[in-house]
């Protein structure tokens, strides 16, 4: 089962979005990037965030053994840290599992995936974002 895990906080301590039950066996089926043009009016020098990017996971759940309710998945400034993984251009893509570490300043989600048509066929994705929005 997938699990969460705060380093400074208790490990049942979730985030309100996260499909903490699990979203194994449901599938990937599109991925969108989208780059947002710099937000000059919201940005200033005592470091407040604004939105760069949006890496929008679209997700058909219902072969989920747990989770069957997430429909899309949005992770705001995003950076793959596994740059020679690629998710876009893909068919359909299976979530074997994840976890999710929360460091206090970013979030880092390490997906195990599955692509039969691909090599490897498993392969492991690691995102790093600043929050996320999660459709059900």
């Amino acid at each position: 089962m997938d699990r969460i895990v705060f380093p400074n906080d208790h490990p049942d301590d979730y985030s309100e979005w996260y499909w903490k039950n699990g979203l194994h066996d449901a599938c990937i089926s599109a991925v969108e990037t989208v780059e947002l043009p710099f937000d000059y009016e919201r940005f200033s020098s005592n470091g407040y965030k604004f939105d760069r990017n949006i890496l929008k996971l679209k997700i058909d759940a219902e072969n989920a053994v747990y989770d069957r309710e997430i429909k899309e998945i949005r992770l705001f400034n995003y950076k793959v840290l596994t740059p020679d993984i690629t998710l876009e251009g893909r068919k359909k893509i299976w979530w074997l599992s994840d976890r999710l570490v929360d460091d206090g300043k970013n979030y880092v989600l390490k997906i195990d995936l599955q692509d039969f048509d691909s090599t490897p066929k498993e392969f492991t994705v690691c995102i790093k974002f600043d929050r996320a929005e999660v459709d059900r």
